[in-house]
């Protein structure tokens, strides 16, 4: 392999797990490394912000879905930037798509104009329910186009396409790799990845879920061993690829979740639950096209691996995710967007929501907290309290923004709620609202509808984020606000956070079959 001199080299995704720990490996080497990454996933840079202040380390926040105009040489490019979780990936799922076929264009570009060589992390996803195992570079796959995981698996293999047809039309210097299931510190700790999402609860002596029976194999390799690969496919010339890059020895689901809880010396028992839609059953990768192009192989035992990463998760900093809902009504008292928020706050296992709402009757408590929602009643149980919500509630919500770091203020309708979201948000400016629209709020008519519109109006000029529940609403919503469909405008780290609020509690609350108008 021949040595490497001093290169500028891209690497998008670079605050994520892999991504960051390429920055490190070619920092370290002593070649100068720019970081691109919209932190859509990661919420931080805290996996790089060990590099800010390195000499030859930039940071740049960026969406690689829209161009970017570097002026340095760049000679290498390492494109890492995309949702690869489960419950990353089907937030925005168009926009994963785009991230795998505009971004890649974005960044094949770069390298024609810098005459650079670029690395597309492609993904053994790609193999879908391949029957033939282990699963061989050859092998073409079959990948189901329609399901939810689509938008992931048929854009890396676009990606793919996209890398083969520049080298091919315009000569294009591209290397391809096929990541299988990697593991190690930096792991995002609620990710979704079977790693984390089994290691996190037996460390909390919590119950581990395993999706199906658990008989459904992976293979499963240390980041060490990835970054080895990758460096060795990338220094390497005249071979293309793609090559697969995993661990060959395979493990059932339910063997790993049993190592982790020996490992970690956890009592944690194992619950079952109904399997994923669209999950591959067998996953092994067959490696030898890298043994024999690359001189490639992991080195670094299962048990090996799992007990580092058991270590690195006893200290890892845990997200401190918290949102402010304002609710007019809530438990006991659900409507469709009740039971969407609940169902929401139950799959955001790791977020806070703390839900201010009216208190409807006399008996009901103040307070009380249902496993990560924290429910606070305010009024009297009478028929003002809906009225005097938006000033009881600002109140409310301002000495809880005291109390805690919330990352945005969310009222799930556009009604008493938030009005007090608005009052916070002029003495708490640098939180951001985010206002979700509910089709049963236009159905409104004659008096109603004329005290209404121009409340409507002045919610929807004032808030960060308009989000609407159902694309039909837009030329409704748009009679108060031409604005009113617009993008998010939110920014910072708590964006990444409502991006996937918007996008789950939309899929949930689009589920519920029956639609509960609030009388005035």
């Amino acid at each position: 392999m021949p040595e490497l001199k001093n290169k500028t080299i891209l690497i998008t995704g670079a605050a994520g797990f892999l991504g960051s720990h390429l920055c490190d490996k070619y920092i370290n080497a002593g070649h100068r490394v720019i970081g691109v990454d919209n932190l859509q996933t990661t919420y931080t840079a805290q996996n790089i912000e060990h590099l800010f202040g390195h000499p030859r380390f930039t940071f740049i926040k960026h969406d690689i879905v829209e161009p970017i105009d570097l002026k340095e040489k760049i000679d290498w490019i390492f494109n890492f930037g995309c949702p690869a979780q489960c419950v990353n990936l089907q937030w925005d799922p168009v926009h994963t798509l785009k991230t795998s076929v505009h971004g890649v264009i974005n960044m094949l570009e770069i390298a024609r104009r810098h005459n650079a060589r670029i690395m597309q992390a492609s993904t053994s996803e790609i193999y879908g329910h391949e029957p033939k195992n282990p699963q061989k570079e050859s092998d073409c796959g079959a990948v189901y186009t329609l399901g939810p995981r689509a938008c992931y698996d048929e854009g890396k293999r676009v990606s793919e396409t996209l890398l083969m047809d520049y080298h091919r039309q315009y000569g294009t210097d591209v290397r391809i790799i096929r990541i299988f299931n990697t593991y190690g510190p930096r792991m995002y700790v609620r990710d979704g990845r079977v790693m984390s999402n089994f290691i996190i609860p037996a460390l909390a002596g919590k119950p581990i879920t395993i999706y199906g029976d658990g008989l459904y194999t992976r293979s499963f390799q240390f980041y060490t061993d990835l970054i080895e690969g990758i460096d060795r496919m990338m220094s390497q010339d005249g071979f293309l690829g793609p090559v697969n890059l995993g661990n060959p020895h395979e493990i059932t689901i339910r063997e790993l979740a049993e190592t982790i809880i020996r490992l970690s010396g956890s009592r944690s028992e194992i619950i079952y639950k109904k399997a994923v839609t669209d999950d591959p059953v067998r996953r092994q990768p067959d490696i030898t096209l890298a043994r024999e192009k690359l001189g490639w192989e992991p080195k670094v035992s299962l048990e090996e691996g799992i007990g580092k990463t058991i270590e690195y998760f006893r200290t890892a900093p845990r997200p401190d995710k918290k949102v402010l809902v304002y609710a007019t009504t809530y438990e006991p008292d659900m409507g469709p967007a009740e039971n969407a928020l609940k169902e929401l706050a139950r799959q955001m296992s790791d977020t806070e929501f703390h839900v201010v709402t009216v208190k409807s009757r006399k008996n009901l408590s103040d307070r009380e907290t249902i496993d990560n929602v924290h429910i606070y009643r305010i009024g009297s149980g009478n028929i003002l309290g809906k009225y005097l919500f938006p000033i009881r509630g600002f109140f409310k919500g301002l000495a809880l923004t005291r109390e805690h770091r919330f990352r945005f203020v969310w009222s799930i309708m556009a009604s008493y709620g938030a009005l007090a979201a608005l009052i916070l948000k002029m003495f708490a400016r640098d939180l951001n609202f985010l206002l979700t629209f509910h089709r049963s709020e236009m159905n409104k008519s004659g008096f109603k509808k004329m005290i209404l519109a121009p409340i409507y109006k002045f919610i929807f000029r004032r808030a960060d984020s308009v989000h609407l529940s159902d694309p039909e609403l837009e030329a409704s919503a748009k009679l108060y606000d031409p604005g009113a469909a617009r993008e998010n405008s939110i920014t910072g780290e708590g964006k990444g956070l409502v991006d996937q609020v918007r996008h789950t509690f939309t899929h949930l609350l689009n589920k519920q079959e029956k639609k509960l108008d609030r009388p005035l």
